[in-house]
């Protein structure tokens, strides 16, 4: 058995990518591409309680870039997003998209992204997917094997991995990897047992067998244990300061979601009544122009206007407003 820190943790996943070797080799088998480099960037921010100028909470929020090469020597930017829980998941997917936006306008690479995800999505029952956009023929409707750098630097390909869901899968290299993840081999369900996995065997990648030594010694590495105590401490106190207010976007979501629906449904109704007023008016003025060639002809007959307006069903008035009077 083999004890490894559990990389679900920001400050594991931070330590275990600030190798150079075990980065390259985690992305690489990930995504099945040659990793030319990677840099990490952190970003931190400090919230602070309306109601208590001394009370300050630092948040972490770890980004990671990765450029990666493959075997025609095309780099591609890899951008890593980490979410243990899905309690401020709105909060997290704007502040991602508008990352993901700088990321665009810093340079002109092909984008990847992946997400590791701590939570089920509830629509995509899969353990892990990856999300290409497709070209398609629109004439055609048909999918097309071309290649576009426009396209590639406009569209990115997505891979998402719900830990939740991961199962031992240990007959692929990926598979080995992200058994790496899977919350069934914790040690308890609560702290300090969560924070380390049990593995029950020993990878014989060599590459999975160097990351597995880097979380190793992260296990064992006491400072590290302290920022995990000061992740919890942080993700309890953010529940404190922001969870009444995640909560309530969320309703107000609901509620802003169904008025829409309602106000979609209202505007069906309106549009469903202006063609039935529209069919309504089409049909008087068929019987109109019905009754005026009527008059036409029974008049072009020798009928008197009595006799017409009597056999037409028209009075004097309709007969003055067409000219039908001689």
């Amino acid at each position: 058995m083999t004890y490894i820190a559990n990389p679900i943790f920001d400050a594991v996943f931070k330590y275990m990518m600030e190798d150079e070797a075990v980065a390259k080799r985690f992305i690489g088998i990930l995504i099945n591409k040659k990793i030319k480099s990677i840099k990490l960037k952190p970003q931190e921010k400090t919230y602070q309680k309306a109601d208590a100028d001394v009370t300050r909470l630092l948040i972490q929020r770890l980004d990671f870039i990765a450029e990666i090469v493959d075997e025609h020597k095309k780099k591609t930017k890899v951008l890593i997003e980490i979410q243990k829980s899905n309690r401020s998941y709105h909060a997290d997917l704007l502040r991602f998209r508008g990352y993901l936006a700088q990321q665009y306008q810093s340079d002109d690479l092909p984008i990847i992204t992946i997400y590791i995800l701590g939570f089920e999505l509830k629509d995509l029952p899969f353990a892990a997917v990856r999300a290409h956009p497709v070209c398609q023929d629109l004439f055609g409707e048909k999918n097309v094997n071309a290649s576009s750098e426009f396209l590639e630097k406009l569209t990115h390909q997505t891979y998402v991995i719900q830990v939740p869901r991961l199962r031992p899968v240990l007959g692929t290299r990926l598979g080995e990897l992200l058994d790496l993840f899977n919350q069934e081999y914790r040690l308890s369900d609560v702290k300090p047992g969560n924070r380390t996995l049990n593995l029950p065997y020993v990878p014989k990648d060599k590459d999975i067998s160097l990351i597995v030594k880097r979380l190793e010694r992260a296990n064992a590495d006491e400072q590290l244990r302290e920022k995990l105590n000061d992740e919890e401490f942080a993700e309890m106190a953010y529940e404190e300061m922001f969870g009444k207010l995640d909560k309530k976007v969320l309703r107000l979501e609901k509620r802003l979601k169904k008025r829409e629906k309602e106000l979609e449904q209202e505007k069906q109704r309106a549009e469903q009544e202006k063609q039935r007023a529209e069919q309504e008016k089409q049909r008087a003025e068929q019987l109109e122009q019905e009754k005026i060639r009527t008059v036409q002809k029974l008049l072009q007959k020798g009928f008197s206007v009595e006799e017409v307006m009597e056999i037409a069903g028209v009075d004097e008035k309709f007969l003055k407003k067409h000219n039908l009077l001689s």
